[in-house]
């Protein structure tokens, strides 16, 4: 372990929990300052790595800061130290010391090729395929059924086709699974994690997700004939239109390097909201088009477009709405949402 990675581990709240999947869970302290209340259920994590890694992602407001040994500390990680209380001239020594690391650590290399560890789905979980066709042959419980029908009433609410991807359902009631749809998380083939979404609205977390560090969702559909690749925040988006998802409003650097080795033009569609501005931000600084199509206003993001104009004009719409000089981003950006 590091010395960044042993500093933010030892300022963490005390109040904290150990998920599954590795995850450090705590009262996330940065959504105060991005905008949204202050955390009471434990949205913020941290994934602390052998190989140097610390990853920090807020499943509330979407405020994303990574460190890589060999890197500079960013200032979104020097940001997060300072809300855990880490002292300024601690931070500042740190950024110095990942400096040093960064001009004459010879042991450090690129990583070239990235990759997420296999993880299981939530427990009895099944291809929606595999439910439907016991449904049609009636083998499924009467609350089985119904289960069944809500799902693929919430997909119909969103304008998607269950063939569109590879849905599954859980009957567990871990987590409420027995009440969302699940989207996995595929990587080379493999199962890496997942998003669970609630089907019905009420007070309990709209989503359960187990996402690793630098995950970009979506990837494995992409056409390679494709001379662009539409980045959005969320999976529902990325599925409608063939797209990649962040998976929240903030790129961190692996996500980056996966989305810019595609090789191709990058074409962001931010949200139609506060987070969507963070994503302009970041567009602009590493060189990405940003997409800023007329939709209606009850259209907040690609999902609702396709659900009320249809796939293929949705992706007409954001290939004629893209913009790439700076000068005409800023511009657009003051006239959108």
């Amino acid at each position: 372990m590091n010395l960044i990675q042993s500093t933010i581990l030892t300022s963490l709240p005390a109040t904290r929990k150990k998920t599954p999947s590795g995850w450090t869970s705590f009262n996330a302290p940065c959504c105060v300052y991005n905008g949204e209340s202050q955390d009471k259920r434990k949205r913020g994590g941290v994934l602390s790595s052998p190989d140097g890694t610390l990853s920090y992602h807020c499943f509330n407001c979407g405020f994303k800061a990574s460190y890589v040994i060999g890197r500079k500390l960013n200032a979104k990680m020097r940001q997060l130290m300072g809300w855990l209380g880490v002292a300024d001239d601690t931070i500042k020594k740190l950024a110095i010391e990942a400096m040093r690391h960064e001009e004459s650590d010879k042991t450090y290399t690129k990583k070239k090729f990235v990759s997420f560890n296999k993880k299981p789905l939530p427990q009895d979980s099944k291809r929606l395929e595999v439910w439907l066709e016991r449904y049609i042959d009636k083998k499924l419980t009467t609350e089985e059924a119904n289960k069944v029908d809500s799902v693929l009433n919430y997909l119909n609410g969103r304008g998607i086709s269950p063939d569109w991807y590879h849905f599954t359902y859980s009957p567990s009631k871990h987590f409420d699974f027995n009440n969302r749809v699940i989207v996995p998380f595929y990587w080379r083939g493999d199962i890496v994690g997942y998003t669970g979404r609630m089907l019905e609205p009420n007070e309990k977390i709209k989503y359960y997700t187990e996402v690793q560090p630098g995950y970009v969702f979506n990837m494995d559909a992409q056409d390679w004939t494709r001379k662009f690749v539409i980045v959005t925040e969320g999976p529902f988006d990325a599925i409608s239109i063939s797209g990649v998802s962040i998976l929240g409003s903030e790129v961190n650097d692996i996500q980056r390097e996966l989305i810019d080795g595609l090789t191709r033009q990058v074409i962001v569609v931010p949200d139609r909201d506060k987070s969507g501005q963070k994503l302009i931000d970041q567009a602009i600084e590493f060189g990405w088009s940003v997409a800023f199509p007329k939709w209606h206003d009850e259209v907040v993001d690609v999902a609702d477009a396709v659900l009320k104009y249809g796939r293929l004009f949705t992706i007409q719409s954001i290939l004629k709405s893209t913009e790439s000089s700076k000068l005409k981003i800023d511009l657009n950006r003051k006239l959108y949402g």
